[in-house]
């Protein structure tokens, strides 16, 4: 009896070693997974945002394959789903990214995004406002920026203003808050503004065709005719085939028809 006792008692201990170095080798291949996971990942958005999709796909399929439940991975591959024209797995892989990380804001920004261009405004506002209830997003102002920009589909301006605004505070330099301030301010006919935000956009952006209109448009209602008109060279000399410069000529035209 006592040998059939000793022969049990080292079967129990070499299976106990056995499990604990299974488990133990289990562990460091998960591990591996999950750091090959996020390499693969990061490799995944790198190639997306370079617009060579073929690889970007081969290294965010593998990525999900080694580790499904990172965030990270589902939701730049909806990103590329979406780029690809698959809404339908794209908003599914939103889904599980927000559904794996609740506050991960860059799910919630990016998902944001993608139910803005399918005019799904309120749920997109929801989805940006999310994003910024987490103290330790970084990027708060892009969130408030697309909130903007989302519910000036409505169009609700007043909305988009308060937006717009509460990034500006996060981020004086914040250059689309400004291009929109400024376009706002336009609209409503504040032109000296307008101008304000024209000229503290100019120190942290290039300007688009769009900016020097506004610009030389809220100069010349000011009076201001060689602000205005330097606007207007900048203008046809940067944007000769823009949709503004054609307005530019058609006010010139117009003008010397009542002259």
């Amino acid at each position: 009896m006592r040998i059939m006792i000793r022969y049990l008692f080292l079967s129990l201990f070499f299976i106990s070693v056995t499990a604990c170095t299974t488990k133990n080798e289990l562990d460091l291949e998960s591990t591996r997974d999950q750091k090959a996971a996020e390499i693969n990942a990061q490799l995944g958005a790198r190639y997306l945002a370079q617009g060579d999709l073929e690889i970007a796909d081969e290294k965010l399929r593998r990525a999900l394959k080694q580790d499904p439940k990172l965030a990270t991975t589902h939701w730049v591959f909806a990103l590329l789903q979406e780029r690809l024209g698959e809404k339908d797995v794209a908003e599914k892989h939103f889904r599980k990214a927000i559904h794996l990380d609740p506050k991960d804001s860059r799910a919630h920004n990016n998902y944001g995004a993608f139910l803005c261009k399918l005019d799904r405004i309120d749920e997109a506002e929801n989805q940006f406002l999310q994003a910024i209830d987490n103290p330790l997003y970084t990027q708060a102002d892009s969130a408030y920026v697309n909130a903007g920009l989302c519910v000036l589909k409505i169009p609700d301006d007043d909305k988009a203003e308060q937006y717009f605004k509460k990034a500006l505070v996060i981020n004086s330099r914040q250059q689309a808050a400004l291009f929109q301030m400024a376009r706002i301010s336009f609209d409503r006919q504040e032109y000296e503004l307008a101008m304000d935000y024209i000229r503290t956009y100019e120190k942290v952006a290039k300007h688009t065709s769009e900016s020097l209109w506004i610009a030389y448009q809220s100069e010349a209602q000011l009076g201001k005719k060689t602000n205005a008109e330097d606007y207007a060279t900048k203008l046809k000399i940067q944007y000769p085939a823009s949709e503004e410069a054609k307005l530019l000529a058609e006010s010139y035209w117009n003008a010397g028809r009542k002259n």
